[in-house]
């Protein structure tokens, strides 16, 4: 499903019919809660699949895999790097965010996947003595720091992560298998509907419109 189709189901749920062009609930609106409503799917399936398996873990529907990523030298650690990731990783499990980080030298040559970290972890490794050809990683926000005693910058990040997709193409598909539609769909609806329950204040009084 795309998001342009998801948004105009939504909307058809708000309205009770077709959307009209004069309505005040925006395309663009609808898209900023569905990016939190597929956060609040993708938790969701991480604790069913506890209770079903005993295990966590994220539907492969959920990850998008992302290239090209350049890498810097990060000036906050010796022997660190890091890259900017499209976008925040959603906050499942210890490293379930980011599932996979690899790299690729200028030959197309593709490296095995590096060790990722928890923030205690990392405090740990870095006690410890640089493991050769090893390259230790874990995300802070939406940088992705390294470590490692190779050069990186000769090379760029390929990140598993994740994602709700590309969120500034409303065209572009849904990364939620469609039995967690419903969800997403539930949660953007409540918002926007309480948003359009809530009194508008046209006068500047200084007073809350109640």
């Amino acid at each position: 499903m795309t998001r342009k189709a998801l948004i105009y189901k939504i909307l058809i749920q708000i309205y009770g019919g077709p959307p009209t062009d004069d309505r005040d609930i925006s395309d663009d609106l609808v898209n900023v809660w569905v990016n939190e409503g597929v956060a609040l799917a993708a938790k969701q399936n991480y604790k069913e699949a506890i209770q079903i398996d005993g295990m966590g873990y994220i539907n492969n529907s959920f990850y998008a895999t992302y290239s090209g990523l350049s890498i810097i030298s990060d000036t906050t650690d010796n022997l660190c790097y890091k890259l900017t990731l499209p976008q925040l990783p959603l906050g499942i499990g210890r490293n379930e965010g980011v599932a996979t980080l690899k790299f690729k030298d200028s030959n197309g040559f593709v490296s095995l996947t590096g060790i990722p970290l928890s923030i205690n972890q990392q405090a740990y490794a870095d006690n410890m003595p640089v493991i050769p050809n090893k390259i230790m990683y874990w995300p802070e926000g939406n940088t992705l720091r390294m470590k490692s005693a190779l050069q990186l910058w000769n090379y760029t990040g390929i990140v598993k992560m994740v994602s709700a997709g590309d969120s500034t193409d409303l065209h572009s598909t849904l990364l939620v298998p469609d039995d967690y539609i419903p969800v997403v769909t539930d949660y953007v609806s409540k918002m926007l509907l309480l948003q359009r329950s809530q009194p508008v204040d046209t006068t500047n009084d200084g007073l809350d419109k109640s």
